[in-house]
């Protein structure tokens, strides 16, 4: 950004410099987007009775956009910090006006396609799919499941683990490596034919 700081009846030191600088820097997310060499704020520093006062001029060199702001106030300080959250105001109601703008043009150019092209049709859920689910013939270990997994080239295996009884799922993380939920529930194989 172009800074230009002039004063007339007051001598711009740096301490005035920096004070405004630091309090410019709190817009910078407000200038997000824009080209930093198209941008050139211009302050003028004026004495005025028992006043100061400080205009700013911001222009934006593309769009030709130009927003002037000014304030006043026996402290210059003071005058800075009201001209600064001034121009903020105005920045970001410009800001929101524009947003406002393309969500219009939006809206406009979606009926538009709808007009032409007729309602757009939402498209319906889509039925979960049924899956079978191989039932566990007997529980087994952990390395026991996993070569299972492997062999059968399954996605996720539920098994009843050997040591406690308790329903488990191995599955295969999208990384290449293996997952292992632990249910917390044990199964009721112990009924079985086949359980322990």
């Amino acid at each position: 950004m172009k800074l230009n700081l002039v004063g007339q009846g007051v001598e711009i030191t740096d301490a005035i410099r920096s004070y405004f600088e630091k309090k410019l820097g709190r817009l910078e997310r407000l200038f997000k987007g824009l080209v930093p060499e198209e941008v050139e704020l211009r302050a003028a520093f004026k004495k005025e009775r028992a006043e100061y006062r400080v205009e700013v001029d911001l222009f934006v060199g593309q769009r030709g956009e130009k927003v002037h702001v000014w304030d006043a106030d026996p402290d210059l300080y003071a005058a800075v910090d009201k001209v600064i959250d001034e121009l903020e105001r105005v920045l970001v109601k410009d800001k929101e006006k524009a947003k406002a703008e393309r969500r219009t043009l939006r809206r406009e150019k979606l009926r538009r396609a709808e007009g032409e092209l007729g309602p757009a049709a939402e498209p319906a859920p889509r039925p979960p799919v049924e899956e079978e689910l191989l039932a566990v013939e007997k529980p087994m270990s952990v390395e026991d499941a996993l070569l299972e997994l492997e062999e059968k080239n399954l996605q996720f295996l539920p098994f009843v683990e050997v040591s406690g009884g308790e329903l488990c799922i191995l599955y295969r993380k999208k990384a290449g490596n293996y997952g292992l939920i632990r249910t917390g529930c044990r199964s009721g194989l112990k009924d079985t034919p086949f359980g322990t």
